[in-house]
C-alpha cells in the first residue's frame, strides 16, 4: 500500500497541481496491477514526502488494526489529516475501528457493586464543554477579585461571570438565556451557583457591570496584554452600528440612518471600537444613530491619551471612512504616526518607474499585489499606490454587469426614436436619459451621451465612456494608503495596513457570533449595558481564539462552541444490591474539544459528585 502523486494541469497555460491517492499492488490473472483504494484530496500538507510516510503508516495501521511498532509522533495537523481520510476510508468502506482491549481496574483503585443493568438510568443531562471551557478562561483573567474590589457581593461577582460566559455562548435575550442556565446548561454547575438565575437579575447585574465600565476595561485589557506579551504599538480604529426592531420613539440615543446594510426603515445606534492588532478591544464608546464615521476621532484620541503610557505614541490605523484631511491632520497635531486607507483617489499622479513594484501576498486569499511608494505634489505625507488583483477582478465583474444594464436602457431609449409612438420629441428625450442616469448613477458618470435632433425631434442618440482617471484606477483594483512615516518602505506598510483585518474579524464576530444587532431594549441605558455585555463576551471569545491560533487551531467561534457542545454533564443511576448510586459527571471529551481544552490549558473535566440512597 502506497500513496500516488499524480501531476494535474488543466490546460497550457493553468497552473500545475498535485492531486494524491491510497493505492495497492495486487496481481490479477498473473500480472501486477495498481488498484486505487481512496481518494487523498490535495491537501498541501501532502506535499511533503515525510509527511506522505506518517499518514501512511498511521492509515496502515488504523486500516489493518496492527499497531506500528516504531510510531512516529506527528504533529497536531498531519494527525487530524489521517484521521479524517481513515474517517472517510471507514464511511467507503464501512470498516469500523476495532475496539480496544478492556483492562480491569487495579484492586486499590477499584470499588466494585452489584449493578442492576436494566434499572441504569442517566438523567440530567446539560451542556458542560463551552461551558467549563469559559469559566476556567475567565478565571485566568482573575477578574473575581477585580469585581469584588469594585464593592460588588459575592453573589453579584458570580452572576456577572455567568452573565459574560452566557452571552459568549448563547447570544440570546435575557429572557431566553435565564430558561437556558435552567434547562440546558451546566453553567451554573460549572460556577458552583445553587440558586437560579432570573432575567432581571440578569438585567441588573449587566447594569452593575455598565456602571464600572472604565475601570473594568482598564483592567481587563491590561490583564490580557500582560498574559500574553502583546506587543501594544498598533491602534487600530473603526465604528459600526446596530438595529431596533422597535420605534424607540422616546429614546435619545436611537435615530433614523443608514445601516451597514443599507437598512434606512430601524432607528440605529452607533459604537465604536479601539482595537489592538490581535483584535482585543481597548475602549469603546456608544453614539447617536445619525453620528459621522470622521466625528468619533476626537473622542477615540482623548481615549487613548487617558489610557495610555504617554512615553509610547502608537501608530493609528484607520480606514477610509475616518480617514478625512481635518481627521488626519489632527492625529499629526497629536503626535501620532498613522497609516490609513486614502479617501481621495488621486486625478494625476506619477509613480517613479525606476522604482521597481514590490510584489507581495495578501494574507488571506494568497492573491498578488503591486506596491510602490510615492510622494504626490501638494500633500505633506507619503502615499503608497496599491494595485490588487483580487480587488480588480471583483471591480470589473461589478463593473461589467452596471455598464450592460445601463447601455441597455439607453438602447431602448434609442429604440423608442424608430417606434410609433415612441418618446421623440427632445426635452422628454432627455428627461429619459436623465431618470437612466439617475437610476445607474455609478456608472452613468463615465458615459458621454449625444442627442441629433431635427425640428426639435431627437434621431439619433449615441454614446462612448469616457477616460477618468480615478474610475480606471479603481476599475484596476488600485486604490492608495497614506502615512507620516518617515521614510517607510512598501513591506512595512504593508503589513501594518493588513492588521485592519482584525477590525473587520472584530466586529464581525461581534454581529454573527454574538448577536449583538438587533437590539430589542427599550430603555438608553439598558441598551448601553446591553452593547456592553457583548462587548466583555467577545474579550472572552477573542481570548480562547488567540490561544487556539498559537496552536495552529483555527476555528471560528461557532465551529468552537459546536465541538465543545458535544461534551455533557449528567447523572448516572446505578441502582446496587443495597442502594441506589447517583454519579454526577462529564462526558469523556471527542478529540477535537481535547485538542482546544490543550491548547488553551483548561481541564477537561471535573471531580465526580458520588450520592447515595440507601434502602429501606
Amino acid at each position: 500500500m502506497y500513496i500516488r502523486e499524480v501531476k494535474k494541469q488543466r490546460s497550457n497555460s493553468s497552473k500545475v497541481f498535485y492531486q494524491y491517492t491510497l493505492a495497492q499492488a495486487a496481481r490479477v490473472d498473473g500480472k501486477v496491477k495498481q488498484r486505487a483504494i481512496l481518494y487523498l484530496g490535495s491537501d498541501p500538507l501532502l506535499k511533503d514526502k515525510k509527511n506522505r510516510d506518517v499518514i501512511l503508516s498511521i492509515l496502515k495501521a488504523k486500516i489493518f488494526n496492527q499497531p506500528n511498532l516504531f510510531p512516529a509522533k506527528p504533529s497536531k495537523p498531519l494527525l487530524k489529516l489521517a484521521l479524517s481520510l481513515y474517517e472517510k476510508y471507514c464511511i467507503k468502506y464501512g470498516q469500523e475501528e476495532q475496539p480496544k482491549a478492556s483492562i480491569p481496574p487495579k484492586p486499590e483503585k477499584a470499588e466494585f457493586h452489584n449493578v442492576d443493568i436494566k434499572g441504569l438510568i442517566v438523567e440530567d443531562v446539560k451542556t458542560y464543554g463551552a461551558e467549563n471551557l469559559c469559566k476556567q478562561v475567565l478565571e485566568r483573567f482573575k477578574i473575581k477579585d477585580f469585581l469584588s474590589s469594585l464593592s460588588m457581593t459575592d453573589k453579584q461577582v458570580l452572576k456577572s461571570l455567568i452573565a459574560i460566559s452566557a452571552r459568549a455562548i448563547f447570544s440570546a435575550s435575557e429572557h431566553k438565556t435565564a430558561q437556558i442556565l435552567d434547562i440546558n446548561s451546566g453553567l451554573l454547575e460549572c460556577f458552583s451557583y445553587k440558586e437560579p438565575i432570573t432575567h432581571k437579575q440578569l438585567y441588573e447585574v449587566t447594569d452593575k457591570l455598565y456602571q464600572h465600565k472604565e475601570q473594568i476595561d482598564n483592567y481587563l485589557y491590561n490583564r490580557i496584554t500582560d498574559m500574553f506579551d502583546i506587543d501594544d504599538k498598533l491602534v487600530i480604529f473603526d465604528i459600526s452600528n446596530t438595529y431596533f426592531e422597535t420605534g424607540k420613539r422616546g429614546s435619545k440615543k436611537t435615530t433614523y440612518s443608514i445601516s451597514k446594510e443599507k437598512r434606512n426603515d430601524c432607528p440605529l445606534i452607533v459604537f465604536t471600537g479601539v482595537i489592538n492588532s490581535e483584535g482585543f478591544i481597548r475602549h469603546s464608546r456608544i453614539y447617536e444613530g445619525n453620528k459621522p464615521d470622521p466625528a468619533t476621532l476626537s473622542d477615540m484620541l482623548k481615549d487613548l491619551e487617558k489610557h495610555s503610557n504617554p512615553n509610547s505614541k502608537q501608530t493609528i490605523v484607520i480606514d477610509a471612512g475616518i480617514a478625512t484631511e481635518d481627521n488626519l491632520k489632527l492625529i499629526r497635531e497629536k503626535g501620532y504616526k498613522y497609516v490609513a486607507v486614502s479617501r481621495r483617489r488621486l486625478e494625476e499622479y506619477s509613480i517613479d518607474d525606476t522604482n521597481q513594484k514590490i510584489i507581495e501576498l495578501t494574507n488571506r486569499k494568497k492573491e498578488k499585489v503591486e506596491l510602490a511608494i510615492f510622494r504626490p505634489e501638494g500633500f505633506n505625507d507619503t502615499w503608497m499606490y496599491v494595485e490588487s488583483q483580487g480587488k480588480r477582478k471583483k471591480e470589473e465583474s461589478i463593473n461589467e454587469k452596471l455598464k450592460q444594464r445601463f447601455e441597455e436602457d439607453l438602447l431602448a431609449i434609442k429604440k423608442s426614436l424608430s417606434k410609433k409612438g415612441g418618446t421623440k420629441e427632445i426635452s422628454k428625450v432627455w428627461e429619459r436619459i436623465g431618470r437612466t442616469k439617475q437610476k445607474h448613477n455609478r456608472v452613468s458618470s463615465r458615459y458621454q451621451i449625444k442627442v441629433e435632433e431635427e425640428n426639435s425631434k431627437a434621431v439619433e442618440i449615441t454614446w462612448h465612456q469616457k477616460k477618468i482617471k480615478s474610475k480606471e484606477d479603481k476599475e484596476k483594483g488600485v486604490y492608495f494608503i497614506r502615512t507620516n512615516y518617515d521614510n517607510p518602505n512598501e513591506k512595512q506598510l504593508w503589513h501594518i495596513y493588513n492588521t485592519i483585518r482584525e477590525v473587520e474579524s472584530t466586529f464581525r464576530s461581534l454581529k454573527s457570533d454574538l448577536n449583538i444587532r438587533p437590539v430589542h431594549h427599550q430603555k438608553d441605558e439598558r441598551v448601553e449595558a446591553h452593547i456592553y455585555l457583548t462587548m466583555l463576551a467577545y474579550q472572552l471569545v477573542n481570548t480562547i481564539r488567540y490561544m487556539l491560533k498559537k496552536e495552529n487551531i483555527n476555528y471560528d467561534w461557532r465551529n468552537v462552541l459546536r465541538i465543545m457542545k458535544t461534551q455533557t454533564i449528567q447523572t448516572i443511576k446505578l441502582p446496587t444490591d443495597k442502594k441506589v448510586i447517583h454519579y454526577r459527571m462529564p462526558s469523556k471529551p471527542i478529540l477535537e474539544a481535547k485538542q482546544i481544552y490543550d491548547a488553551t490549558l483548561c481541564k477537561d473535566t471535573q471531580k465526580a459528585v458520588k450520592k447515595f440512597v440507601v434502602y429501606h
